[in-house]
């Protein structure tokens, strides 16, 4: 009878507590090395073109202004469940240049990159 009881009590124990893994790519990765040969007031938005690939989004600012944004991120996540508590962790990489072309060439730019695991813990 007891090891009925452990039985049904592990088996629940078991449907409560779960993982879950999921993977994400977003955007195409660029090479970071490129960003050194950007130079304000000459890379035009050929060049750019050149260097990384066309951008993931592009907005126009003003008549003279647009914004280029090239944008990848990958990793992966994890989740686990116990009865009480969830664990989140993800890891992976994020890459980001924000570059403002005016009237065809580089006006300003910023890059950042990201590549640190992280962790959640969820009460």
């Amino acid at each position: 009878m007891t090891y009925r009881i452990f039985g049904v009590i592990s088996g629940i124990i078991f449907l409560l507590a779960g993982c879950a893994t999921s993977s994400f790519k977003v955007g195409n990765d660029f090479s970071s090395e490129n960003v050194s040969k950007i130079v304000k007031g000459k890379t035009t938005s050929n060049d750019m073109v050149l260097l990384f690939g066309e951008p993931f989004t592009k907005s126009v600012i003003s008549a003279k202004d647009e914004k280029w944004v090239y944008m990848y991120s990958n990793g992966t996540a994890k989740a686990q469940s116990y009865i009480v508590t969830m664990k989140v962790e993800t890891t992976g990489t994020q890459k980001t240049l924000d570059v403002l072309i005016t009237d065809g060439v580089v006006s300003n730019f910023t890059y950042t990159e990201k590549g640190t695991p992280y962790t959640m813990q969820v009460n």
